[in-house]
């Protein structure tokens, strides 16, 4: 009985596997007819499509490895250079080593101008993070005010400035000081820095200049090498003009750093170059003793050797303290040099601008020889004034009551206007104003210093450019003594004197005697003998009569106007005292400073054989013989007793 209901029982589960089976069946068939899963299941099919497939990835990974290897050989050869020195720059930092600066020294060897060690409070750019943070922090640790403020952004924005100073020029003292609240501020260091220094800061402060950081108009000046790692640049005189002699060759640290920009090891170093020495032709000694005799003065005094150009001493005064501008000039001092009336700023040897008076005589006078309007023994009668035709007023004379019939070497002798004012009538302004040229002036002389004012000889065609009127006969008489528009600077003078002196060969004046290259020692000498001034002058006779004149003027007692002053022993020597009007004579004479008649001389000795050419201008300083001559002679007498003494040590 068991044995037939397990029998119906498997028979009843086999009947329900088998009706499952079946449903299975039609429902996949329904499905296959719907979506066409007879294709999906075709064996060849599905190969066809996984060869596809197959071979567009190969053709992508081909392309991808291709690219690769392009790139790689890129990177490797063709362009390996610029790889390597971008990576480089990742790793490596160049740290430029500023060169010292060369010395300056006159021509015996004396020091002018150095280099020395100081200590400043510095702040590297690349430490600060957060500029404001940075200022905030500042105030706290040192006491700054908004001028320094202004100052400290200013080197912040400068990108050829990479150290940024808070303190110049600080003692070990005050950097202890500062130490103690180092944690407030971390990034501060000290740094070493070589600073200038002027050994006779107020004589030479015209002839040297300064120094001072590099501004914007240096850089496209076009005239200085700017160096990487350089901060400072000659700024006027001789620092400026030969900075690029001055300022050697900055050399250069290959630092390897770290991921954190920290410095691992120095890679390759080169060395900076020291920039060359300068020796200029100024003899210190006499430069020193010439500014004291015109300290108190406005003015100037020019010595130079005819002979060869050299200038022996070169005075503006007053001179300023060229220390000053060593390190940051304070607001204050700054203003008061410029605030101050005696203009110190101002180079009176090349940038003041004066109507020669009397000085100019000799010149006139020449060219009347030469162009044959006068002779020696031309007499003109001077009763004190001059009455030129349709002119209302007279030209006076300086002497009231006339110097008589005068000729040309008697006339400068005593610095006859009237004599003049007919020379220069009968010459006419085209004349004059042509030949004055040749002794250089209205022109530059090119001294080797920038910024030299031209004077001016002014004509017909200067007067109707500038006041688009015409030339009136007056005017030429005005010229003709050295005065109205004609102007002339200290060193024109003195080269217009060094060609009479000469007899019209002389040179082109220059500071610079020699340089010495700091690494070689190659010394490199001024050619002064390819920098001729000559002045053709067609008959010597004729010069010869200037020549005496001028004698006259300092030795003949009680007819030159500075043979009153004490001889020289055993030395004569040649001048021209000259009055520049600075107001109308008509209105007489004034006790104010302001409104007195500059002080004039030009002179060379010795007479028989000139060494020296020395011209002395005092700003309304009265007289020429009283003021300007006494001081011209004080001068030769100390060249010419120095130059004894050297020759009797050796």
């Amino acid at each position: 009985m068991l044995y037939f209901i397990v029998l119906i029982i498997r028979c009843n589960v086999g009947m329900n596997k088998t009706k499952a089976r079946s449903e299975h069946i039609r429902k996949r068939a329904k499905i296959e007819e719907k979506y066409s899963w007879d294709r999906m299941s075709d064996a060849d099919g599905e190969r066809q499509s996984h060869s596809t497939r197959a071979l567009i990835a190969s053709v992508v990974v081909l392309a991808i490895f291709t690219l690769y290897l392009f790139k790689l050989y890129e990177v490797q050869v063709s362009s390996h250079e610029y790889y390597a020195t971008k990576s480089d720059s990742n790793r490596i930092r160049i740290r430029p080593i500023p060169a010292t600066r060369g010395n300056i020294f006159d021509r015996n060897g004396e020091i002018l101008a150095r280099n020395i060690t100081t200590f400043d409070l510095i702040v590297k750019k690349e430490k600060i993070s957060d500029y404001d943070l940075f200022i905030s922090k500042v105030k706290k640790i040192i006491p700054v005010s908004e001028t320094q403020i202004k100052n400290l952004e200013i080197q912040y924005r400068n990108k050829r400035i990479r150290d940024i100073t808070l303190l110049e020029d600080i003692t070990m003292e005050e950097y202890s000081k500062i130490s103690v609240d180092k944690h407030a501020l971390p990034e501060i260091e000290l740094g070493i820095r070589s600073r200038r220094e002027y050994l006779y800061p107020y004589s030479t402060s015209h002839v040297l200049g300064y120094t001072g950081s590099i501004s914007d108009s240096d850089v496209f000046s076009g005239v200085i090498n700017i160096q990487e790692g350089m901060t400072e640049v000659g700024k006027l005189g001789i620092e400026r003009f030969y900075q690029n002699i001055l300022s050697g060759e900055s050399g250069f640290e290959k630092l390897e750093t770290d991921a954190l920009g920290e410095i691992i090891k120095t890679v390759e170093t080169k060395d900076s170059k020291r920039g060359d020495d300068v020796y200029l032709t100024i003899d210190i000694e006499l430069q020193n003793y010439a500014y004291e005799q015109i300290k108190d003065k406005e003015g100037s005094i020019i010595v130079m050797d005819p002979n060869n150009g050299d200038i022996l001493a070169f005075i503006s005064a007053p001179g300023y303290d060229l220390n000053l501008f060593t390190k940051s000039i304070s607001t204050e001092n700054y203003n008061k040099l410029i605030k101050d009336k005696r203009k110190p700023f101002i180079n009176r040897g090349i940038n003041g601008q004066y109507p020669p008076g009397s000085t100019l005589k000799p010149f006139v006078g020449l060219i009347a020889l030469e162009e044959n309007i006068i002779n020696e023994k031309k007499l003109v009668n001077c009763s004190g004034a001059y009455n030129l035709k349709n002119h209302k007023r007279p030209f006076r004379c300086w002497k009231k009551e006339g110097h008589g019939p005068s000729d040309l070497s008697y006339s400068l002798t005593q610095s006859c206007d009237v004599f003049f004012y007919r020379v220069a009538e009968l010459t006419g302004i085209d004349t004059i104003s042509e030949n004055l040229y040749k002794y250089g002036f209205g022109q530059k002389t090119y001294l080797d210093l920038y910024n030299e004012s031209s004077g001016l000889i002014p004509d017909r065609d200067w007067k109707y450019k500038q006041k688009q009127e015409p030339w009136y006969p007056g005017e030429t008489l005005n010229v003709g003594i050295g005065q109205g528009y004609f102007l002339a600077t200290p060193m024109q003078l003195t080269l217009a004197t060094a060609s009479l002196a000469t007899g019209g060969k002389t040179y082109v004046p220059h500071l610079l005697h020699k340089s010495i290259d700091t690494k070689t020692g190659e010394k490199l000498p001024y050619q002064f003998t390819k920098n001729e001034f000559t002045t053709p002058y067609p008959d010597m006779n004729k010069l010869d009569i200037v020549h005496h004149a001028m004698w006259r003027v300092t030795n003949e007692n009680g007819v030159g106007t500075a043979s009153n002053m004490k001889r020289i022993k055993g030395l004569e020597f040649a001048g021209k005292t000259g009055t520049a009007q600075v107001y109308n004579l008509d209105t007489g004479k004034s006790d104010k400073k302001i409104l007195q008649d500059h002080a004039l001389f030009i002179s060379y000795a010795p007479f028989d054989k000139p060494e020296i050419v020395v011209t002395v201008i005092v700003e309304h300083g009265g007289s020429g013989s009283t003021t300007a001559a006494p001081i011209a002679r004080d001068i030769i007498e100390f060249y010419f007793n120095k130059n004894m003494r050297v020759s009797s040590n050796d």
